[in-house]
Formats: structure tokens, sequence, C-alpha cells
């Protein structure tokens, strides 16, 4: 099986050398999921063709050309588009680009396009390839373009593109009936971890050491995501020698900081790398998702920072989302009331439970994601997906 994949971004080496010293600690998101993606297509055995614009725009650099050296890495081949990088001129060098890319790429009978439908000027530039050499293109929806800020003429693109695909991977079952009107073939994949991690030994819990309770939050600290309430709720809890870390930014922080001062045991982490916040995770007494259930977008989300939170090995309190399947339920503490006052008799409910109860809950979770979401599980349900819905066989 041959994959030409079509995204924004590069290898983990790459992406270092491209943001060093530009000011930014957190991994982006998508550099983590599309490269444990690839890395597990590569481990089920296709052979992947990446073809990328590079995560760089203006606020990165001001370097007007943008050329750098294709890349090998594990098997897999990292084309680099040579873009220009200004206004327009760059989504128009990447259009062009993974067009001829996918166009001049070696095609067998069993080549497929797989690309990621929020980089909509790659991914029509790979999709209209793949039309012309009669290659099915597979389109990667990972949140609903028209839900994120678009104008008009962005939005009839993006709907015109999910008309012509052959397929979808999508977050949730829910993603299939506002995108999916043809009923074309689908698959729902969740999210991945690395399974790389199964290798890891379990981090000693701080609270073993020192006694003190370490719930951790790490992400968009924005009151939408429910963090006001998570603050309140743990005040309320009054849970003996426990602190609440919080990491990240967002439109709380100032009143974050504030409360910080009035309530020592909230302490505000700020903002660091990825490899830093996973190794307090793992060390950490509980991790929350505290994410309201209400709004409409939650239906067509699954936070990745749940299955990172799973991976570690802590138990994990979370909201009971709308895209995030029943399977999960058992593994996880799930936050039925979600003002404060019903976060509060939740942590109090986790934290009347032995440190031995807990650490199983951590450790069932962590083996259900490593055995069932691992990113080699989910590329090979993807590979099947490919030959049982569009094989030449």
């Amino acid at each position: 099986m041959k994959i030409l994949y079509g995204y924004s971004n590069c290898t983990d080496k790459k992406y270092s050398e491209l943001m060093d010293g530009k000011n930014v600690s957190i991994l982006r998101p998508d550099q983590k999921y599309h490269g444990l993606l690839i890395k597990g297509l590569a481990a089920n055995g296709a052979e992947v063709r990446c073809f990328s614009g590079l995560p760089i725009n203006r606020s990165l650099t001001k370097k007007v050309f943008i050329h750098e050296k294709d890349e090998q890495e594990d098997g897999v081949y990292y084309h680099y588009i040579n873009t220009v990088n200004l206004p327009l001129l760059r989504q128009l060098t990447v259009f062009f680009g993974s067009f001829f890319g996918a166009l001049r790429a070696k095609k067998t009978n069993d080549t497929y396009i797989v690309c990621d439908c929020l980089n909509i000027a790659n991914a029509y530039g790979m999709m209209l390839a793949g039309k012309l050499r009669k290659i099915p293109v597979i389109t990667i929806v990972t949140d609903l373009p028209d839900m994120m800020s678009q104008g008009g003429i962005a939005r009839r693109i993006n709907n015109r593109f999910f008309g012509a695909v052959d397929g979808f991977i999508m977050l949730t079952e829910q993603m299939n009936s506002r995108i999916n009107h043809k009923a074309k073939p689908h698959i729902v994949l969740e999210g991945h971890v690395d399974s790389s991690l199964s290798e890891a030994d379990a981090a000693e819990k701080s609270e073993a050491k020192t006694g003190d309770s370490i719930i951790i939050y790490a992400g968009g600290i924005n009151k939408k995501y429910g963090i006001k309430d998570l603050v309140e709720g743990f005040i309320l809890a009054c849970i003996p020698d426990s602190q609440l870390h919080i990491y990240g930014d967002g439109d709380f922080r100032e009143e974050l900081m504030s409360l910080s001062e009035k309530h020592p045991n909230v302490k505000y982490m700020g903002i660091k790398s990825n490899e830093e916040i996973v190794a307090e995770e793992q060390r950490a007494s509980l991790l929350v998702n505290p994410r309201p259930t209400a709004p409409e977008y939650t239906k067509y989300s699954f936070p990745s920072k749940n299955m990172e939170y799973m991976v570690s090995g802590t138990p994990l309190l979370t909201t009971k989302l709308p895209g995030m399947p029943e399977e999960y339920y058992p593994y996880v503490y799930l936050l039925e009331d979600e003002t404060p006052l019903g976060i509060s008799d939740s942590l109090r409910s986790i934290f009347s439970l032995s440190l031995e109860e807990r650490d199983q809950k951590g450790a069932a979770a962590r083996r259900f994601v490593l055995e069932n979401k691992s990113n080699i599980k989910q590329a090979n349900k993807i590979t099947e997906f490919l030959r049982n819905e569009f094989g030449n066989d």
C-alpha cells in the first residue's frame, strides 16, 4: 500500500529546528496527531510519502521564500513544498506544490491520498491530482471548518471539497451527519496515543512521596472551557494537603493569577513544554478536563488532551463529552454535574478513595488506550478501511 499524505507539518526534528528561538514552547496538537499517525501507517507496512507546506507563517519568520530540504525518517519520505511566505501567495504556492507533487508521484494499484481538510490549500491540490489520476482521496476531519472562523468563500470551498472526496476519517460519529451528505464511506477514530509509551515505566506519584495530592489541568485556560468552575470547585472541596496546578494560557489567566494570591494551593504554572507537562501529569494524583458539554461544538470533537491524560497512568476526571464513546466510561471518573458544587463533590468523592484504588483506575485507563487506541492500532484500522472500501483486489 502506498499513501500520499497531505498536511502542513513535518518531522519532530524539523519542527524543533523551525521553532527554535521562536518562543513557541507548546507542541502543536496537529504536529503530534499527524506525526504519530504517519509513523503508525509506516509501522503497518504502508509506503508513506508526505507533502507539506510546513507550519510556518509571518508570525514565525519574516523570510519570504521558504525552502527546506526534503527528509526521510523511519521509512517515510517528507517533501517540503517551496512556498512564498506572504498572504494569499503562501496558499497558492502550497496548492500548486501539493497538486504537482501528487500528480508526479509514482502510482501503484493500491495507492491512496490521505489529506488534512483543515489545510485546505494543500488538501484541494492533493484532491484535484487524485481525481485526474483516479486515486481514491480520503480526508481527515479533526475539526469542522465551518465551526472555525472563516468567511463565506472559504466555507463554500470546504463544502465543495467534502463533496468531491471519496471518504472520511472522523473524530466523532456526529461529524458524519454534518458533512457527509452523500453517505460516502467513513471511519471514526477518536485519536491515538504513542505506542512507544507501552515500554515506559510508570512514574512514582508525588503523593506517595510527599503526601500532597496534585491535581492538574493543562491546556487552554479560557472560561468557556470550564476553568473558572474548576478553580471554584477545587476551592470549595477543601481537600487536605491538595494543590491545583494549571498550565497554559487564555482569557482566564489574569483572574487565575489573582485567585492564586488568595489561595496558595491554586497554582498557575504558566506555559511549559509538552515534555515537562507530560512528566508532571505522570506524577500527579488526578488530571481534570472540565470542558462543558452544552456547546454545540463538543459533539464534533474528541480532545486529544483526554488521550494524553489517560496514557499517563494518572486517573482522569472528565465531563461526559458527547463525542466520547461509552467504551471510555469505565476507565475514567465522570463529572455529571459541571457546576463548581458538582466539581467539588466529585473531587471529594475521588479523594475519599485510597491511593491504591485511584492508581488502579489510572493504570486501567493506560492499558485501555495503549491496547486499543495506539497510533499503530488506529493506523491499522485506516489501512483496513482503505483496502475494504477502495481496494482494487
